[in-house]
């Protein structure tokens, strides 16, 4: 039990500690979260890779989305490298080359990495975007990620947030609270610590010199948008996050597909994690590598471990109450006799107790929930299913990195597209 107790107040301290420093460098930037850069006087060219594997259902929306942005024509490229897709995907891409929309790349199946590989060594603009082929973007999307690069030298890479496309079901609404806080109120305060630990592959603007200077992206890693940020870490590069450019991507609608994208993510972070090590506790990678992964990660873990233990004495205690019950032929009457002539209820530690170690962290994520929608004019009545339920999710997604960390230990294999 004591084990237990310290357990619950180590992560109740980090969760506590890692909001107040989120929370205070929000406050203190407040003001400057939606600000935009001054742009180049001359837009310079672009190119944005899609990389495609089996993507019939939406590459058309997606390049659609490309052809309609609002930048030169002639300053823009966009690079599509179908991976060996064996569906539709090359039928409905043929007619765009043909017009000269796009640059139509066809190799054989070598996964996403290799695939904006490719397009990287295609593209000979100073700025490249990458998307998936899953999403689309907003007309202004280059306008305003364009200038941030002009702000500071070392800035390599611009993540923007990332949307739900029209959500419709439960599950889908409630990922589109999870994205809304995860994926762009979140990345943009991480921004002001120089911690960013991921380029989400749904839509992101690199340095093309600075990418193929750091070797690329990592054909070996599953979650090739997370494991590259390391490397620009330790190589000293900045990334900056523009939330006012959006970004909007299909999700799983059903548990499976969740469960399949999240193994792949958290098994590839686990395992990025692992090839990082020595990015923990580095002082040279300032708050990246001393506050940011030692608190986020070392939380997380240890928050897995709490869930863990709280289950297993939850399945003792609820064995050895059964087991009493049984012995007696289930006559509560001694049990209820004795709870009534013993119990002393010293309330005020109880409920202090209550709400130090479990209301606290409910309020902190529900406190979060509501500031990070209400910047981006996101209405909490029109998603309130959602968003509520968001505040439970976690049950789910502590089982899919409890499966991921048997999946690393186990030395089991998860492929890209283990979904299709």
């Amino acid at each position: 039990m004591d084990n237990f107790l310290a357990l619950v107040y180590v992560v109740w301290f980090i969760i506590t500690f890692f909001f107040i420093v989120t929370a205070l460098t929000f406050i203190g930037n407040r003001k400057d979260f939606h600000r935009i850069p001054k742009g180049p006087t001359e837009l310079p060219r672009i190119s944005v890779v899609v990389p495609a594997f089996n993507e019939e259902r939406g590459i058309a929306q997606t390049v659609d989305s490309l052809l309609r942005l609002d930048y030169p024509k002639d300053k823009l490229d966009v690079i599509v490298v179908n991976d060996g897709s064996k569906d539709r995907t090359g039928d409905i891409l043929k007619p765009y080359a043909e017009r000269g929309d796009i640059v139509y790349v066809e190799q054989k199946n070598a996964g996403k990495a290799a695939a904006l590989n490719v397009g990287f060594q295609k593209a000979t603009s100073e700025f490249v975007g990458t998307i998936d082929a899953d999403t689309v973007v907003e007309p202004d999307v280059l306008k305003k990620t364009l200038p941030f690069f002009y702000e500071e030298d070392n800035i390599c890479a611009v993540i923007v947030r990332v949307a739900v496309l029209e959500p419709k079901n439960w599950l889908e609404r409630i990922i589109a609270v999870e994205y809304n806080l995860g994926l762009g109120f979140y990345p943009k305060i991480i921004s002001y610590l120089d911690s960013l630990y991921l380029t989400p592959g749904q839509f992101s603007m690199y340095k093309r010199e600075a990418v193929i200077k750091i070797g690329g992206f990592d054909p070996r890693s599953i979650v090739e948008d997370t494991e590259i940020v390391y490397r620009m870490q330790k190589a000293g590069q900045r990334i900056a996050c523009c939330p006012g450019a959006v970004a909007y991507t299909r999700v799983p609608d059903n548990i499976r597909d969740l469960y399949f994208q999240r193994k792949r993510w958290y098994t590839g972070t686990i395992q990025t994690l692992i090839t990082h090590k020595d990015a923990f506790f580095n002082r040279s990678l300032g708050n990246f590598g001393m506050f940011f992964l030692p608190l986020n990660y070392g939380g997380n873990f240890l928050g897995i471990a709490l869930f863990i233990a709280t289950v297993l004495m939850f399945i003792q205690n609820t064995s050895a109450v059964i087991e009493n019950y049984y012995r007696v032929g289930f006559d509560f009457t001694p049990f209820a006799a004795n709870f009534i002539r013993n119990y002393q209820f010293d309330g005020y530690a109880t409920v202090n107790m209550f709400i130090l170690l479990a209301i606290t962290p409910f309020i902190m994520n529900l406190t979060a929930c509501i500031v990070g929608m209400k910047i981006f004019g996101e209405s909490i009545r029109k998603n309130l299913f959602g968003f509520i339920s968001f505040l439970f999710f976690f049950l789910p997604y502590h089982i899919f990195w409890i499966i991921s960390i048997y999946i690393v230990a186990a030395k089991k294999q998860v492929k890209w597209r283990e979904v299709m």
